[in-house]
């Protein structure tokens, strides 16, 4: 099985490919959103090695990185793929969004797309996600989403809580 594209409304979540490379650099120059990863992503050698990260990623095929399109453009990167961070090789789900179409609901709609697939056709008994205490944007996105507060954490460099979604809740 490979990575499928996810329909989630407005956004469509397809597989992250090197054509939207700059367009992902980019978007992680952004100082609002390099604040929270733990890494100074305004520098484009260190966004650039990040994505390029992302395009090597080898881990199951139906998981992995992802962008979310909305009228031929890149609003933001995605992920559902195996934990680097927490235990039992489940998957981690994460959204970066252009901070130009903050509060569009796109995130939103991209994250529970993501999600359902994710647990819903996958198959897998939960899904972890972290969020950097901080963001608030992607507390309150992960609250809306039906993720249970399971703790806290030091992970990606920083304060994060861990947040699980189970089958059912998303």
């Amino acid at each position: 099985m490979k990575q499928a594209i996810v329909e989630a409304g407005r956004p469509t979540l397809v597989p992250l490919k090197r054509r939207h490379a700059d367009d992902v650099v980019a978007l992680f120059a952004d100082p609002v959103i390099s604040a929270h990863s733990g890494v100074d992503l305004p520098d484009p050698d260190l966004a650039r090695a990040m994505v390029d990260n992302r395009l090597a990623y080898e881990g199951p095929p139906e998981l992995g990185h992802r962008v979310m399109v909305r009228e031929n453009q890149v609003v933001g990167p995605a992920h559902l793929r195996p934990s680097k961070e927490l235990p039992g090789d489940l998957p981690e789900i994460g959204w970066y969004l252009d901070t130009r179409f903050g509060g569009s609901g796109l995130a939103t709609e991209a994250a529970r797309a993501l999600l359902r697939h994710g647990l819903d056709e996958l198959g897998p008994n939960s899904v972890w996600a972290l969020a950097h205490v901080d963001n608030t944007p992607s507390l309150r996105l992960a609250e809306r989403l039906g993720f249970l507060v399971v703790g806290r954490g030091f992970h990606y460099n920083g304060p994060h809580r861990v947040h699980v979604s189970l089958p059912g809740r998303a």
